[in-house]
């Protein structure tokens, strides 16, 4: 199989690597958490990320959603450098975590709880969602279909 590495790839351009980590490291006072990780997650694998309790999992997908910046090292996100962003510009790229403590809106549905995490991929303004008019109301149908195949995915 023959990939093309984000180095290599024109700006913005995609590539069939999805998730890249190169020698990322941080460390938390004189805590050393990760120590020079280097992974890729090729697109359409689902991979996990096992080891024992301190091993530095949630660290390295805290890097990777951009709530925490590696002190050493590159991430690159679909063929984009994303080491320094922060994570609502790492989720407008389409990389979002959720956190072990579950916090699910009471009287929501799942998919109304799916459709609430799309928000930042709408397009139409607060006045147009709340009127359900024009663009507001194509975006409404087109996530409620992409969120009905996570779930049927799921």
């Amino acid at each position: 199989m023959k990939t093309q590495t984000a180095a290599s790839a024109p700006s913005g351009a995609s590539t069939s690597v999805l998730v890249e980590m190169h020698e990322v490291s941080k460390a938390f006072g004189g805590v050393q958490a990760v120590s020079r990780v280097s992974l890729e997650v090729p697109r359409g694998e689902i991979v996990s990320v096992i080891g024992p309790n301190g091993a530095g999992k949630t660290t390295v997908l805290n890097m990777i959603s951009g709530f925490y910046h590696p002190d050493t090292g590159r991430i690159v996100l679909d063929g984009r450098d994303a080491t320094d962003l922060a994570p609502s510009k790492v989720a407008e790229l389409g990389v979002a975590r959720t956190f072990q403590n579950i916090a699910l809106f009471r009287g929501m549905t799942v998919l109304d709880n799916l459709m609430l995490g799309r928000h930042v991929h709408m397009k139409s303004g607060v006045l147009s969602a709340f009127l359900y008019w024009g663009l507001a109301q194509k975006e409404e149908v087109a996530h409620r279909k992409r969120v009905e195949d996570i779930i049927d995915f799921l």
